[in-house]
């Protein structure tokens, strides 16, 4: 096994004179502005592939302010409906966001959850009910008008009898 060697093993060993310590630090400076740029544009490309890679998915619209947007309306005027105009019509709607982050809570979503199960169960039966009724109803009123077009149907043709008779 070698010998560990200090930090310094791979350095020059003769310090730098013709840098003074500001000139070090400006340097650095640079650096660090040439690399936070390099993220910038390699930040900005990564964006530009991934918006490439998702433009088949047309909800992402919403979702991602800025993505593209859905055009609301007709012509030149219509406006642009996305996540950024969405969250300003929030931001003017206060109750509206209210209203939504309530039913988007975990614990009242469970619990409408709950009550909406026996209601929809119930309001089934009774909606099959009601039609069950309204068909009674339609063949019973049919019943009716049939029975009575065979009455009228009768008596004119028992009138139509008794005029032959008479003549």
């Amino acid at each position: 096994m070698s010998p560990s060697r200090p930090d310094t093993a791979f350095r020059n060993k003769r310090p730098s004179k013709d840098l003074s310590a500001p000139h070090l630090r400006a340097l650095r400076k640079e650096l660090l502005l040439v690399r936070a740029d390099v993220e910038r544009v390699e930040l900005a490309q990564a964006t530009y592939e991934f918006r490439q890679a998702v433009t088949r998915f047309s909800w992402l619209k919403f979702v991602i302010p800025g993505f593209g947007g859905l055009r609301v309306g007709k012509g030149s005027k219509a406006s642009v409906l996305n996540a950024g105009t969405i969250g300003a019509l929030l931001k003017q709607y206060p109750f509206i966001s209210s209203i939504a982050s309530l039913l988007l809570a975990k614990p009242l979503r469970a619990t409408v959850v709950a009550g909406a199960k026996p209601a929809l169960k119930w309001g089934s039966i009774a909606l099959g009910v009601w039609e069950a009724f309204r068909i009674w109803q339609q063949i019973k009123n049919d019943s009716a008008a049939a029975s009575a077009a065979s009455a009228t149907a009768q008596s004119a043709a028992a009138q139509a009898e008794s005029i032959r008779s008479d003549e």
